[in-house]
């Protein structure tokens, strides 16, 4: 998003609330940019879960809230509940609630492992999930936001804009679109990109951009090797990326700009 980060976004929440809904809100967007259709649903509901809480919060006096750990039942029937509450905004009494029902049911009465049928629809639910979550973290902050009105709709826009993936496929080949990466962490996140595929080691140099071939196998490709990141095969010339690779891109490459 912004320079302005989520958490500072949403400083008019208590502390509590606002550590979930970043956790959360991050493992979908997460997930969803690697691909992974059913953990990002299952976030999808478990922010849905801290959501509920928050609007439970606000429109109760003295402030209360079903514990964490504590089942909501009936969740759609309890999302009905705030339609009741005429002193808060339409917002807090239909908006959100709606979007909370519709996206705890994609979690729960649509399913996140789908069998059969003509068209596989992880996909398709998950892309909804990201842009529900989207809409109603934007929505929160425009509530709770502990901003000046010109740095809450910086971070608002952030949220909803468009991603752009690191890695570019352009007529056969990849490009990385940050060039400041350096030679090691562009072949990490073209390695990441590709996984669980070994990749060609000429295809790493070309992809990387690199000027030397035999500089960049000794410098980049067995360095990386001996750290244990990746699994070079010289004589096979295929490269593989190890699970310490896959977390150090997590931890240290942003994967979308």
């Amino acid at each position: 998003m912004s320079s302005t980060s989520l958490p500072d976004a949403l400083q008019g929440l208590p502390r509590r609330f606002r550590e979930r809904l970043v956790r959360r809100y991050g493992e979908i967007k997460r997930n969803y940019r690697e691909a992974r259709w059913e953990p990002s649903e299952l976030s999808g509901g478990k922010l849905c879960e801290v959501v509920f809480r928050v609007l439970e919060w606000h429109t109760s006096s003295p402030p209360t809230y079903t514990p964490f750990g504590t089942q909501i039942r009936d969740f759609r029937q309890a999302c009905r509940r705030f339609e009741s509450l005429t002193t808060f905004p339409h917002s807090v009494r239909f908006h959100i609630p709606g979007v909370l029902a519709a996206l705890y049911d994609i979690r729960n009465k649509r399913g996140v492992g789908h069998e059969g049928g003509d068209v596989e629809p992880n996909h398709m639910d998950a892309a909804v999930v990201v842009a529900m979550a989207d809409w109603m973290i934007a929505e929160l902050v425009r509530i709770f936001h502990g901003l000046s009105t010109h740095d809450a709709e910086a971070a608002v826009e952030g949220i909803i804009s468009r991603d752009i993936a690191l890695v570019w496929e352009v007529a056969g080949r990849r490009r990385i679109l940050n060039p400041s990466l350096s030679s090691r962490d562009r072949t990490l996140a073209l390695l990441y990109h590709s996984y669980p595929a070994p990749v060609d080691d000429a295809d790493l140099f070309r992809d990387t951009e690199h000027s030397n071939k035999s500089v960049y196998r000794r410098d980049v490709l067995r360095a990386l090797h001996r750290k244990a990141l990746i699994d070079y095969d010289e004589p096979a010339g295929m490269v593989s990326v190890s699970p310490t690779g896959l977390k150090y891109v997590e931890d240290n490459i942003r994967l979308w700009l």
